[in-house]
């Protein structure tokens, strides 16, 4: 759409500068038109990236679209990244890298209400512990569970348990980041 805007603001001027024929103010209209298209996109785009900083914007994305937007989010903190997530991951969906720290990280992108429960986090743990990681990290657009923060809480030494809810990933979302 951005390209048609401004190939139509390159013919529209090229015909208004050349006037053939007298009809310069059409070349002039197309040019104006695509200015028109071009500003729309632009507009269209920081409307998007604006959304994507709020926790209804990421509650939108497609699953995938979410693993990459946490993986950023690592990169930006500097992580390196793997996406590994697929259906039967066994529960890690990233594993990031930094130093000697190794995450293993499970995204769950849910709807409003939503809530993780501790079976994913006791999965999540013990995907970590397999992979030799030292912290396991999940990231829900939901709430946790009292129950797998109780679960969590019980865990002492490695790998590490981050349980990062929708509050948390809405700040990591405004941040551009995620911290760990």
């Amino acid at each position: 759409m951005m390209r048609a805007g401004v190939a139509a603001i390159a013919a529209g001027a090229t015909a208004g500068a050349l006037d053939a024929g007298g009809l310069g103010w059409l070349g002039w209209s197309l040019a104006g038109l695509g200015l028109v298209v071009v500003l729309y996109g632009v507009a269209r785009r920081a409307e998007r990236r604006a959304s994507l900083r709020t926790l209804e914007g990421l509650r939108g994305l497609p699953p995938g679209a979410f693993e990459e937007r946490v993986a950023q989010w690592l990169r930006r903190a500097g992580w390196k990244v793997e996406v590994v997530g697929r259906p039967g991951d066994g529960g890690v969906d990233l594993v990031a890298r930094k130093g000697r720290a190794v995450a293993a990280v499970q995204c769950k992108r849910l709807a409003a209400g939503g809530t993780v429960g501790a079976g994913v986090v006791r999965e999540l743990y013990g995907a970590a512990v397999a992979a030799g990681a030292t912290a396991a990290v999940l990231v829900t657009t939901g709430r946790v569970s009292q129950a797998a923060r109780q679960w969590a809480a019980e865990r002492d030494g490695e790998p590490k348990l981050v349980l990062l809810d929708g509050e948390a990933a809405a700040a990591a979302a405004r941040a551009g980041r995620l911290r760990l």
